[in-house]
């Protein structure tokens, strides 16, 4: 009777967890390619931060669901993905084109979703409107500062893939029809 309650609270915590691990593993990539390359900090300095709150978010999850003890492997793999990454350029370009790949497919992934069910739901247009601003931000900051075209491939993708996610949940979104 007690294990009830607790049941839908352990999903949320795997969750988050596989969810979060891969967003995580790509700032490190991010982080690591750019400082590899020796680009201006004020182009990558969100990324310590987004780690930086990502590993605190991950301790706070394994904190609260009292399995502190699983947190090793994790502090592990970003301390070890920290120095392999730089063992060799061609793993470090690598990953970072990987990276593009993961999250296009993880768009892809959500397209689809919304092509099965043929409703947005919850889904927000604005949130999505707002990653594509933000993939065209990074497109010009990025052709004024380093120029780098794995960077900039990268975001056009990303770009590409937003509009098309916005326009989908703009299409398949509901409309609401107030009773008077």
């Amino acid at each position: 009777m007690h294990l009830w309650p607790v049941l839908p609270k352990r999903d949320w915590i795997q969750k988050e967890k596989e969810e979060r691990g891969g967003q995580r593993g790509r700032f490190l990539v991010f982080l690591r390619y750019q400082c590899h390359y020796g680009y201006p900090l004020l182009t990558y300095l969100e990324y310590p931060i987004l780690i930086a709150q990502d590993v605190i978010l991950l301790l706070c999850v394994f904190h609260f669901s009292g399995s502190m003890k699983q947190a090793t492997p994790y502090i592990a793999a970003l301390v070890c993905s920290w120095f392999i990454l730089t063992l060799q350029k061609w793993i470090l370009d690598l990953a970072m084109n990987l990276c593009t790949f993961i999250s296009a497919a993880s768009k892809f992934a959500q397209l689809q979703c919304l092509w099965k069910r043929r409703d947005s739901g919850a889904v927000s247009a604005l949130t999505w409107s707002l990653s594509a601003y933000t993939c065209a931000a990074r497109i010009v900051t990025t052709l004024m500062t380093t120029n780098d075209f794995t960077i900039l491939i990268r975001f056009v993708i990303m770009l590409a893939l937003n509009i098309w996610v916005t326009a989908t949940v703009l299409r398949y979104r509901k409309t609401v029809i107030k009773a008077e």
